[in-house]
């Protein structure tokens, strides 16, 4: 159902700007004057006549011995043109310009020593909330011309604003240049808008100032466009006396101050901005200033609509309808929610990506500290190497001659073929024929888990070690996974943890990044989790097991795909613990290219997620301390919560790379690398490894999510479809680096005819190669 909601309110917010002009063609607030009015027939350049904070395109015609001025659209008559202005009218028209003129006007006949602060571009959530109780401490009324998206942003801002005695009107929806934008957008941006300041005040407001306007004949002129759309509109324009150039102090904020307006008696409006910009703080010190200096002249302050008969006449309360709601909401949608949003995910990220990574870095760092002193071992407990291999003929006899030189004395390896196709069981019946440690079991194929349970029925020994045909392990490896058992004087601990290295890191970028992954993973995210009881996933390329513990648990199952981490869980709800041996070190074969990577990962996410299901009874338990408090609902959260947040989260990026450039975008994603390469920079520490792998941290974010958000639905579609996954195992190419493969001369004898006997296996004959090297003590 959240899905379903998510996916209605991705097509509103994607939609908006197709909805909105349908539903405001039908909705119109202020009826459009059918007669349209271009600059073409006005002429570019018509003179600008007459005074006031208000203006409007007349067209002039004679009236006796004067000439009286008629509204362009309706034909209304709007009064006579005064002496001075009618004459300069007759001088443009002999001049050969059409019969109109910009207008001036506004100040009602009684108006005296009056004084309007207006404010442009808010409301701010920093500085408008400051301005306003300069206001009020003041007993101060001003007008506010707002933005339709600021007001959507900060709706409380705007109530308390009309609450407080001031006015507000319209200033577009995104202060966009209404002279230059296509019609459509200019009737948007005003009919949009207004929609939104009904609905949040339950006024109406049909007055209007244009963004970028001027009150010089020659700024006036270049907004002449956007006069006529808006007046076309039923619009009021505004305009003003006197620009304090506010904006252009604030960039400088240790220059001069703002210079008072004239303050000569005159009728004055003053245009400030309390949005639209930082260092607004200029403007309300100037506010500040100007009161009691204005107060001082004998000026009065009022609202420009108690002083402007027409614009009092173009507003009032009206009940907001529907379509003004559908509004406010869709254009919260498009501005205020993105921000809020960000801001939301943001702190998410930052306690999800940033925290936690930080966190893991800490506890990685203590245990590390903590686990300084050696291990002493007080026995030797009996080892042999569990290998499962299917179709492995490129890597097996790598794989089995590197475990044969281990340092430790191996009882055994069993290598259980699972109805291989390719020449794997004569490999490894090779190996055993010239090595008796080395023993081949055939089976058909029935999958890992069962090639898995096949080996623990035939060996004997107390700790078996499971490797994956591909995996290089170090002549340390197996004596550092022993090690732990070895130093426990109880038989709770079932599993110790390798490490496992990427052995292609050389091979190209996405090794490279992989490399990078391996070792943070290990390094700081499962070092944590030891440090608190609460491994998640024992590795089975690398890992070394109590066999007891194994068959208490009912071995290896088929129901998941990631039979590794559900034997975990299987050993932590069991009561038993788990460690990780940070020097039992493997090489192992990473995908080299994307299909590889993402058939592999596929099932390891559906995999793990199907373990978690399977041992749901864990989570919120405080009986599986951390792992079920913490780990395992923190890892149903990383995948659930993406999958319903995705979609959204890309909407919201989007119209914040719209509405606010780049920039915030790249601040949170440069924050993030930060963290990044410093939780990178102690897994690199802790794992002896160089330093260059911090040159892919950037390349790890970027391939990361992509990664994650195809994983997380390929994942999810397939559980929707209960389409059951096979092993999908990857396709070895026996690619090594030179510096985790050297080169070992292993001579082997013929490969001597294989007998199935009566269990099943294959028995062969044996001969001895080397000898076992001693167990270093520590």
């Amino acid at each position: 159902m959240r899905l379903l909601l998510v996916l209605v309110l991705g097509l509103l917010v994607a939609g908006g700007f197709w909805v909105v002009p349908r539903l405001n063609a039908a909705v119109a607030l202020h009826g459009r004057h059918a007669v349209t009015v271009t600059p073409a027939q006005t002429g570019a350049h018509p003179p600008v006549v007459g005074d006031g904070p208000l203006v409007r395109v007349v067209k002039v015609v004679p009236a006796g011995a004067g000439l009286e001025g008629l509204d362009p659209f309706t034909g209304n008559r709007v009064g006579l043109l005064p002496g001075a202005d009618a004459s300069k009218a007759r001088q443009a028209i002999a001049d050969g310009k059409p019969p109109y003129v910009i207008q001036r006007f506004g100040y009602s006949a009684t108006a005296r020593r009056t004084l309007s602060l207006t404010f442009d571009d808010g409301p701010d959530p920093v500085y408008t909330p400051k301005l306003l109780n300069v206001l009020a401490r003041n007993h101060v009324p001003a007008t506010f011309f707002v933005t339709g998206q600021m007001a959507a942003k900060n709706p409380q801002l705007v109530s308390r604003e009309i609450r407080e005695g001031h006015a507000v009107g319209n200033h577009s929806l995104t202060h966009v240049d209404v002279s230059t934008a296509p019609g459509w957008r200019t009737r948007e941006e005003l009919v949009v808008t207004d929609h939104v300041l009904r609905a949040i005040t339950g006024h109406y407001s049909s007055y209007f100032r244009l963004p970028y306007e001027g009150n010089d004949e020659e700024s006036t002129q270049e907004t002449l466009n956007g006069l006529l759309r808006a007046q076309q509109w039923g619009y009021l324009v505004v305009s003003h006396d006197f620009d304090t150039e506010d904006w252009e102090y604030a960039l400088h904020p240790h220059g001069p101050n703002i210079p008072l307006p004239p303050l000569d008696g005159r009728n004055l409006t003053v245009l400030m901005h309390d949005g639209g910009g930082s260092g607004r703080q200029a403007t309300i010190d100037y506010v500040a200033r100007l009161i009691p200096a204005a107060r001082q002249a004998g000026y009065v302050f009022q609202t420009m609509p108690q002083v402007q008969p027409w614009m009092q006449a173009a507003t009032g309360k009206i009940t907001p309808s529907v379509w003004d709601r559908i509004d406010l909401l869709i254009v919260k949608a498009l501005y205020a929610w993105p921000n809020a949003a960000l801001r939301a995910m943001f702190l998410y990220a930052l306690v999800a990506v940033v925290g936690l990574g930080v966190l893991n870095a800490g506890l990685a760092l203590w245990r590390r500290w903590w686990s300084r002193h050696p291990l002493v071992e007080t026995r030797h407990p009996s080892v042999s190497v569990l290998i499962a291999a299917y179709n492995e003929e490129a890597v097996i006899r790598r794989t089995v001659e590197r475990i044969l030189r281990s340092h430790y004395p191996i009882e055994q390896v069993l290598v259980v073929d699972d109805g291989s196709h390719d020449r794997t069981a004569e490999i490894v019946g090779g190996l055993a024929a010239a090595e008796p440690k080395v023993r081949l079991v055939s089976q058909q194929n029935r999958g890992k888990w069962s090639a898995l349970n096949r080996g623990l029925a035939e060996l004997t020994s107390e700790i078996v070690v499971t490797s994956d045909a591909d995996t290089v392990f170090h002549p340390d490896t197996v004596t550092n996974l022993v090690r732990r058992f070895a130093v426990s004087d109880s038989d709770d601990l079932a599993a110790v943890a390798g490490v496992i290295r990427v052995g292609n890191r050389r091979r190209n970028l996405l090794t490279r990044w992989q490399a990078l992954e391996y070792i943070t993973q290990m390094a700081t995210d499962r070092a944590a989790q030891e440090v608190l009881g609460a491994i998640l996933v024992v590795p089975g390329a690398c890992a070394a097991w109590r066999r007891s513990a194994i068959l208490a648990v009912g071995g290896y199952s088929h129901a998941t795909l990631a039979e590794d981490a559900d034997l975990t869980l299987a050993l932590h709800e069991a009561g038993y613990r788990i460690e990780q041996a940070d020097d039992a070190v493997a090489d192992t074969e990473a995908p080299e290219d994307v299909d590889a990577l993402l058939a592999q990962r596929t099932r390891w996410t559906y995999g793990t997620l199907q373990a978690i299901f399977r041992h749901r009874r864990m989570l919120f338990r405080l009986r599986y301390g951390w792992l079920g408090t913490v780990i395992l609902p923190g890892y149903v959260l990383s995948v659930l919560l993406p999958i319903v947040l995705l979609p959204f989260v890309t909407v919201m990026a989007v119209l914040t790379v719209i509405n606010q450039g780049w920039g915030v975008l790249m601040f949170y994603f440069a924050l993030f690398m930060i963290a990044n390469i410093a939780v990178a920079a102690v897994a690199v520490r802790l794992m002896h490894e160089p330093f260059t792998h911090l040159l892919m941290v950037p390349i790890y974010r970027l391939v990361y999510e992509p990664l994650r958000a195809y994983l997380l639905y390929s994942s999810t579609a397939v559980a929707i479809k209960g389409v059951r996954m096979g092993w999908r195992k990857l396709q070895r190419t026996g690619s090594l680096d030179e510096s985790t493969a050297p080169n070992l001369e292993l001579r082997v004898r013929p490969v001597p005819a294989v007998a199935e006997s009566s269990s099943g296996s294959a028995d062969v004959g044996h001969t001895s190669i080397g000898e076992d090297r001693p167990w270093p003590r520590r």
